[in-house]
């Protein structure tokens, strides 16, 4: 091939790459013009995230000082990216995408920047043991399902093989606070109702090996609850289940794909209470149990939809409390509805399936139980973790109303003492102990 041959076959070369950028410039630019279009699609747009569980950015409001700031503009860019029309799907493409050449080595947690208060040391303060009259029954062991592998970063939370955890930070003003409101509770309702205390640990406190919590950053849930517990007025009954769950966590106590425990881990706890209590809790044989598959919580949202989490998803198992399986919901819109202790969720979306228990989180609910009729009562004041204990109160009150202190509003004071209350208990998780969430539960019980 002479000179002249090599310069027309190069041209050549040089005018069909030059073709085929500009045709892929143009691909490009009609892709970028269609999604732009698709997302100035209003109709289209999401209002809600049944996954992540919460209501989209809404548009913001024009004003003229967000004009000048620049803030306007910042809400509406949040707004377009926050509601963008299968916006759940695009998420779960990319994830997909990235499962390809998998959880990648960069992304091994680092918390170096990040840790909790430390947790303060009680063993001076702690009371004397108490003097052991007869020998106490031996613990069968039970296998340990401690998991000792290192998570991994994905989106918000820390994948470790199939299961998510999320990192507990202790805060001691949140624990101070929270110990405090739990005492003026009690000053409050005086004697004639018993006040009980259920801190509910954590996936990350349960069945992470210890080192690797430490490692993370994290902080001891154990030790945590402890030092509340250690700062609480001798007459709040205080229902200590870490360790029981802590024992039992080879079984299915927590949701890989979601934060919450599932109805068996507050099983364990329920009976914790009942010996608190001195009342004989129920097997799970003698409950109806139904199972709902499929279900990918809060931890597979804030994982940006890991596959390691979508490609094995939950499955919701509930026990039907006995005497009844009715209740009465009042919704934050001011309505009141009937509704199931535990609701067949067969139909749900994948993220909404957790709300099989007592109708999910609603102000105020009342379970009546037409087969105790002794008056007895109980008001169990929550967030969701005690979603899924409430059932298991149920065939023990005559009476069982919930409250959900984030959207309750009125006077609980008031209607303890009105419905002469036998117990008032208070189920939150471990992140949920924080002074603005302490500021919330207080609210509830105004001194008169």
């Amino acid at each position: 091939m002479n000179r002249e041959h090599l310069k027309h076959y190069y041209k050549k070369c040089r005018q069909l790459k030059d073709k085929i950028n500009r045709t892929g410039i143009k691909v490009f630019a009609v892709l970028l013009g269609a999604g732009f279009a698709v997302g100035l699609c209003l109709p289209l747009r999401p209002e809600r995230s049944e996954l992540e569980k919460r209501d989209l950015e809404q548009f913001p409001g024009l004003t003229a000082s967000g004009l000048w700031d620049g803030t306007w503009f910042e809400g509406v860019s949040t707004w377009y990216s926050d509601t963008y029309p299968l916006r759940e799907a695009l998420i779960a493409g990319a994830s997909r995408v990235e499962n390809l050449y998998g959880l990648q080595g960069e992304q091994i947690v680092d918390n170096s920047d990040k840790t909790g208060d430390e947790v303060p040391d009680i063993s001076e303060e702690a009371d004397p043991a108490p003097v052991v009259t007869e020998t106490p029954a031996p613990t069968p062991e039970l296998e340990d399902g401690t998991i000792y592998e290192e998570p991994e970063m994905a989106g918000d939370v820390y994948i470790a093989g199939d299961t998510a955890f999320e990192i507990y930070y202790f805060n001691q003003g949140g624990a101070d606070s929270y110990a405090s409101m739990i005492n003026t509770v009690q000053a409050r309702l005086g004697g004639d109702t018993t006040v009980y205390d259920l801190l509910a640990p954590t996936s990350f406190g349960v069945c992470l090996d210890e080192s690797i919590q430490e490692n993370m950053g994290g902080s001891s849930q154990g030790d945590a609850f402890q030092y509340i517990y250690s700062r609480l007025d001798p007459e709040v009954k205080r229902v200590d289940v870490f360790d029981e769950l802590v024992r039992h966590n080879a079984e299915y106590l927590y949701y890989r794909t979601d934060h919450h425990w599932t109805a068996l881990g507050a099983y364990y706890a329920y009976r914790v209470f009942a010996e608190q209590k001195g009342i004989t809790p129920h097997e799970l044989s003698e409950f109806e149990k139904r199972d709902y598959e499929g279900f990918l919580g809060t931890f597979y949202a804030y994982s940006n939809q890991a596959a390691a989490l979508g490609n094995n998803p939950d499955t919701v198992e509930t026990y039907i409390p006995m005497g009844t399986n009715d209740a009465e919901i009042q919704t934050a819109e001011g309505e009141t509805m009937q509704w199931f202790v535990v609701s067949d969720v067969s139909d749900y979306s994948a993220g909404a399936k957790y709300s099989c228990f007592i109708g999910g989180d609603n102000p105020f609910t009342t379970i009546t139980n037409p087969q105790i009729q002794d008056g007895s009562s109980c008001v169990v004041v929550k967030e969701s973790y005690g979603n899924a204990f409430v059932p298991w109160l149920v065939d023990h009150y005559e009476h069982v109303y919930v409250v959900d202190y984030r959207y309750y509003t009125g006077n609980l004071t008031q209607f303890i003492r009105e419905n002469q209350v036998d117990d008032v208990i208070f189920v939150n998780n471990a992140e949920a102990i924080s002074e603005s969430r302490t500021a919330q539960m207080l609210a509830i019980f105004p001194e008169s």
